[in-house]
């Protein structure tokens, strides 16, 4: 979603600025039906497009039209804002990170027959793995959710484009 929305108006900014919009003289009037444009891929803009390569100084990242400095080692980078990655057993959803709730059947080999679930007379009979919390018959992770951390990385700079 993150990606979609840079994209989209950094592709924007590009043909503001005139980097992947090609020459600023036009066809005449009367051949202007009979071209084709072509497509531009976002992707390849730093590559080439329509005639021209984009590069960034050296330390950034060409990406989406625009030059960013790079992220710490680690970290991602999308548009202007740098995120590190959801710990391994999360979710990356976008701008949060996720851990969906899991329960299991907890051990009860060592409970005995009046408190098969150690609730009560043999409170702790029942064993769980490490992690989880005991309920006795179960044992549960919970669910969890936290703001992904992110840092902004500036507005970005224009490229340096030149026809080849």
């Amino acid at each position: 979603m993150r990606t979609a929305l840079f994209s989209a108006l950094s592709t924007m900014l590009l043909l503001t600025i005139g980097c992947a919009a090609g020459p600023a003289d036009g066809p005449p009037e009367d051949e202007a039906d009979d071209v084709s444009v072509p497509e531009v891929k976002v992707d390849n803009v730093g590559i080439d497009a329509n005639g021209m390569t984009c590069s960034c100084p050296a330390g950034q990242q060409f990406q989406n039209g625009l030059c960013y400095p790079a992220c710490a080692a680690g970290w991602s980078g999308e548009g202007p804002v740098c995120w590190q990655p959801c710990q391994s057993t999360f979710t990356d959803t976008g701008f949060f990170c996720h851990r969906d709730s899991k329960i299991i059947k907890a051990d009860t080999g060592s409970c005995p027959w009046y408190d098969k679930c150690g609730v009560a007379a043999k409170k702790g009979c029942s064993k769980c793995p490490s992690g989880y919390k005991n309920d006795g018959c179960t044992c549960r992770i919970d669910a969890y959710i936290y703001a992904q951390p992110s840092y902004g990385r500036g507005a970005g700079t224009t490229p340096s484009c030149s026809t080849y």
